[in-house]
């Protein structure tokens, strides 16, 4: 009888575990300026970390240096938790940040370094994405690839870099651009 007892209790303990142990998944993007695409997602709701980095490229070890990111494009790497938010939300959430109809860099930002772009695991992701996308939209999506993070100095720059990150977001015109632009829902 009581090796019953201590098997449902440690029945009960796993059970609980399982309950309770954090579920994450990672989505990739780039919407410009890695500065921007951290913040706007860094108090989405059931996002639980966001690193600034390059992806999408061939070049290896890409570094923020003049011309030292190759092909790659500046890009977030967004961790989530799947029980408190969908794929479905943080693309369209991508798309009510970009301009999703520049796709040639976004804002300010020139070039195919800050060309926006989703990037997808398989195929079904792939169809939300193309489900959600506007019709006006120039947004790349991507099979993913390597995501190499980038130096500490660049992350969390917005909270680091108050001012300097305001004036470079404000000179840009970011904000006026996407008041322009049709929301998706």
């Amino acid at each position: 009888m009581k090796k019953i007892f201590y098997l449902l209790i440690k029945i009960k303990i796993i059970f609980l575990l399982s309950i309770f142990q954090a579920k994450s998944d990672t989505f990739y993007y780039s919407g410009g300026c890695f500065w921007c695409t951290e913040e706007d997602f860094e108090e989405f709701k059931g996002v639980n970390e966001v690193i600034s980095g390059f992806t999408g490229g061939t070049t290896p070890n890409p570094k923020y240096y003049p011309n030292q990111w190759g092909d790659h494009r500046e890009a977030a790497k967004v961790i989530y938790d799947p029980n408190k938010v969908s794929f479905a939300e943080l693309v369209k959430h991508v798309f009510n940040t970009v301009d999703y109809e520049d796709s040639n860099g976004q804002f300010c930002d020139r070039g195919h370094s800050y060309s926006p772009a989703i990037y997808y695991k398989n195929n079904e992701q792939k169809n939300i994405i193309n489900d959600i996308a506007p019709k006006t939209s120039k947004v790349a999506l991507e099979k993913e690839t390597k995501f190499y993070p980038v130096r500490d100095e660049h992350q969390n720059f917005y909270k680091k870099n108050s001012l300097k990150y305001y004036l470079y977001k404000t000179a840009c015109g970011r904000e006026k651009r996407l008041k322009q632009l049709k929301k998706v829902k």
